[in-house]
């Protein structure tokens, strides 16, 4: 199955690292954008293919943007954080995202994980036309 280039919206307020990990994304040819996540709507959450959220942004947590966005849009978030406690990795199942990844993040292990998103979405939109 080939993969057709995305768009990835990367929620990350470190520019040193959001910049390695967009580098590896750029390499298979999807377009990454870049928010800090002051000011992210789902508008502009629903005009990417994919999201990927730090657990640490500017001024709140990466659980707490989570939370504001639309139930349908939290489906399509990968989520970058160390080992969280006990009550965090409850909330974060109760927030029904699609993978979360351990920090420090591999740049290859998130493209790995993007390339399985963007395959079972199609897999799925596959499904229901047929």
């Amino acid at each position: 199955m080939t993969i057709a280039p995305k768009k990835i919206l990367l929620v990350h307020s470190d520019k040193l690292e959001r910049g390695k990990l967009a580098i590896m994304l750029s390499r298979f040819g999807h377009e990454v954008q870049f928010s800090c996540g002051k000011d992210c709507s789902d508008q502009l959450i629903q005009a990417h293919d994919v999201v990927i959220v730090d657990d640490r942004l500017s001024g709140r947590s990466g659980l707490d943007f989570i939370e504001n966005i639309s139930s349908r849009q939290r489906k399509k978030i990968i989520y970058l954080s160390p080992l969280p406690s006990l009550s965090a990795s409850i909330k974060m199942q109760n927030l029904n995202i699609y993978e979360w990844i351990t920090k420090p993040a591999d740049p290859l292990k998130l493209a790995v994980v993007v390339c399985d998103y963007f395959v079972e979405s199609a897999m799925g939109q596959a499904l229901s036309t047929n």
